[in-house]
């Protein structure tokens, strides 16, 4: 603003009088004046948030709002820009209030004048301008005082830090020395300190406690005095425990030891530390021994040691501990040339307690047993258990016979035992192998492998009863055997070495057209890549439950393939035999895998035959009715192989509903020279096509027994006679499931059947295959 222009804001909802204020001020000639004029509060409002004015004329009476609410109102928004309240009422009371409101001014409409009027704004701007200054001097001044005041603090602050820093200076070394008491007063180990003659100064209160004495009653004395230490190791007392700390200097490491105190009724172990105490010099004015109560650790951690020995159900020493014995009994052995016998023990019956009852009943059970076991087992010996209802036990300085007297002593204490649990009442038994430790014993490993073997050859005996390992006797070489092919079963598995082969399976009439069929075998590539036949690994398979693993994997891998064969018009698919294992076979679940894999691979149903053995059939007959009827409803087929092994089968047929027989190869073998395995044959076959059922003859090996066996009217042939089995080939579209790991090569063939170098015979071939079939040596094959 300058004082020849003002810029004012008339704020009046009378037009006439708002003329009239601005042709007054219009007359006075010592000012420019800038007007704008608004007629109500709200627009005067948005017009003072977006431009400043130098004054503000205000008519208390606007059409939307009356009295000092005006003035309020905008004071509230320019609070910095003068005003100067009109009205057209002589109100000394009102113009008292609005002065002291915030205006400026106060002008009675009737009364004002050019003069008058323009000497009111030029005031009230003068006025509010005097103001201004007036305050900002004050805030000015205000802010020097405190500038000044600020200074005078920093002076006496400085001042006073210095005062402080001289008295902290003249209390350090008493606060240091407070501290160093109250430090030793609450750590958590002992702490003694002695003079350079090794006469004990001070125990803080730990130390008082280990040793039994107090703080001063004990200075003065030597350390052998208050603390009274023993060797572990050699149970002598530890004397003269600072003499190399205080004359060579040096700090003594940390080792444990056994302090008895003062009453001579408790122990501590406590692991102790020395360390010279020097002045600047360097010269030794004493010695700081620290003790550390380590009596709570060193029970634990012999408790953690025993758990990790011991079995946490019976208390028994565990797997590992026996293991550790077994070890340092072969090693005894070997060096005093002595006997000693490890006898491995199952119980017999557990899980039928276990299923019966429960698993409380079982872990009950097992702590009787234990407790019976070691009541009859002499304090030398060890008994451990090895692992559910497994047991160990080992002899100590005995030969075989005493230790057979022994063992069979427990199988009869165990045998007239009685477990009763609730309102049930058990009976239990054991099975023992015994194995001899001499000077010629391997490892523990192996001694521990032959116990089991020998016990398992127990309960295949019988049960309850006991065997003694001998490295010559067939039946128990036969299961170690099979126990070794347990380990390269699982791990052939996985890592994909098993090998489908097929061997084709052909019409006895060569005149008859028929589609193609194979039987799938199995063959495993062993570490060297050498192939393995089934009657190596099958045996120790079905005894110890890998059949499921393996059936799965020949489904997924026959499956996968078959995915892939190229389509074949106007010919009928093949059809596969797949041979099923009897745990498969009762399986709920491998029903269920069946339908995945058929959904997944896309293969039809047809091509697929199931063959079960007799054995297996029979021995379920429910299951197996039930078993096939679900698959036969998908589109399968099912055979029924080694067909008259056992007679009662006729009498089980009419309720199977398969499509195939498969005569058992013990008729085949002989038939051209056994006139009772024709007969028998004969009978099979003409009570199968009774029935609708097609029969194949296995094992054919040469033309005479094909040529007896199509006098007789067997369907289908299959043996060496016809084709030998070979590998059954991917095609290149389907992905390799080998993970790339390298195999020997093998010629791959279609599963179509291939002649081999042999003296070929014309006409005996399915349709499709070449009319040229050689004939194999007369081999005794492991499979049809």
């Amino acid at each position: 603003m300058s004082v020849n222009s003002v810029k004012i804001l008339l704020i009046e909802d009378n037009p006439a009088e708002a003329r009239l204020l601005q042709e007054l001020l219009k007359q006075a000639s010592t000012a420019r004046f800038t007007w704008f004029c608004e007629s109500r509060l709200q627009a005067a409002i948005a017009v003072l948030k977006e431009q400043s004015f130098d004054v503000i004329l205000l008519d208390l009476t606007l059409p939307d709002s009356q009295g000092l609410e005006s003035l309020s109102a905008i004071a509230g928004i320019r609070p910095q820009v003068p005003i100067v309240v009109l009205t057209n009422t002589n109100d000394d009371d009102l113009a008292l209030e609005a002065m002291r409101s915030g205006a400026q001014d106060y002008l009675f409409k009737r009364q004002a004048n050019t003069e008058l009027l323009g000497r009111s704004v030029r005031y009230a701007i003068e006025r509010k301008q005097a103001s201004e200054a007036v305050r900002q001097a004050k805030e000015e001044l205000e802010e020097r005082v405190q500038e000044r005041t600020a200074e005078l603090a920093l002076t006496n602050e400085q001042l006073q830090r210095e005062i402080g820093d001289r008295l902290r200076i003249q209390q350090a070394l008493v606060r240091e020395k407070e501290l160093a008491q109250v430090t030793l007063q609450s750590i958590g180990d002992a702490v003694i300190a002695t003079d350079a003659l090794g006469r004990i100064q001070s125990l803080n209160p730990v130390a008082e406690t280990l040793t039994g004495w107090q703080s001063h009653a004990a200075q003065g004395h030597s350390l052998d005095t208050v603390l009274r230490l023993w060797d572990e190791a050699t149970h002598t007392p530890v004397q003269d425990l600072l003499e190399q700390v205080l004359q060579e200097g040096t700090a003594l490491d940390p080792s444990e030891r056994r302090l008895v105190g003062a009453n001579e009724t408790q122990e501590f172990f406590v692991e102790l530390s020395a360390a010279p105490i020097r002045l600047d010099d360097g010269k030794i004015v004493g010695a700081v021994l620290v003790c550390r109560d380590v009596t709570p650790a060193r029970s634990l951690a012999q408790q953690l040691s025993w758990q990790a020995r011991h079995d946490a159900l019976t208390g028994l020493p565990n797997r590992r501990e026996f293991e550790h014995r077994l070890e340092a009994a072969i090693a005894h052995s070997r060096s005093h040339q002595t006997t000693h016998v490890l006898c491995y023990l199952d119980l017999d019956r557990f899980k039928v307690v276990n299923d019966t009852c429960g698993h409380m009943a079982g872990d009950e059970l097992l702590r009787h047993m234990s407790a019976l076991l070691q009541r009859h087992t002499p304090k030398a010996d060890l008994l451990a258990r090895l692992g559910g209802d497994e047991f160990a036990l080992l002899l100590h300085h005995c030969d075989l016979d005493q230790a057979q007297q022994q063992v069979q002593e427990l199988i009869e204490r165990i045998q007239a035992f009685r477990f009763i649990w609730e309102d049930s009442t058990f009976t239990v038994g054991v099975s023992a192998g015994l194995v001899e430790i001499n000077a010629e014993t391997d490892s523990w490993a192996h001694v521990l492998s032959a116990a089991d073997t020998a016990m398992y050859a127990a309960k295949d005996a019988g049960r309850n009863r006991l065997q003694i390992y001998q490295a010559d006797d067939h039946d128990i070489a036969q299961r170690h055997g099979d126990m070794q092919w347990v380990s390269r079963i699982v791990k052939a598995l996985e890592e994909d070495r098993f090998c489908l082969y097929a061997q084709p399976i052909i019409p006895a009439d060569p005149q008859r057209r028929s589609r193609d069929r194979y039987e799938i075998l199995l063959r495993l590539e062993d570490e060297d890549g050498n192939i393995v036949t089934p009657g190596a690994f099958m045996p120790a398979a079905e005894r110890y439950d890998l059949m499921p693993a393996i059936d799965r994997w020949v489904v997924r891998q026959l499956f996968s393939q078959l995915h892939y064969l190229p389509e074949q018009r106007n010919q009928p698919k093949p059809l596969y035999m797949v041979n099923l294992s009897g745990a498969s076979f009762n399986d709920e679940r491998f029903l269920t895998f069946l339908r995945e894999q058929f959904w997944l691979h896309h293969i039809p149903p047809s091509m697929i035959c199931f063959e079960i053995t007799e054995t297996v059939a029979i021995s379920n007959i429910n299951q197996a009715v039930q078993f096939i009827h679900q698959l036969k409803q998908l589109g399968c087929c099912f055979a029924l192989d080694d067909f008259g092994s056992g007679m009662s089968s006729l009498n089980y047929l009419k309720n199977l509903p398969v499509d195939y027989l498969k005569i058992d190869g013990h008729f085949i073998r002989n038939v051209e020279h056994d006139a009772i395995d024709a007969a028998t044959i004969e009978a099979i076959n003409h009570m199968g096509h009774v029935m609708g059922l097609q029969t194949i003859a296995e094992f054919v090996e040469n033309p005479a027994t094909l040529q007896k066996v199509q006098h007789l009217g067997v369907d289908f042939v299959q043996g060496y006679g016809i084709a030998k089995p070979e590998p059954l080939a991917i095609p290149k579209s389907a992905p390799s499931r080998n993970r790339g790991r390298k195999r020997k090569q093998r010629a791959p063939v279609t599963p179509r059947l291939r002649a081999v170098n042999r003296e070929p015979r014309p006409q005996l071939t399915a349709s499709g295959v070449s009319k040229f079939i050689s004939l194999g040596d007369s081999v005794a094959p492991t499979e049809g």
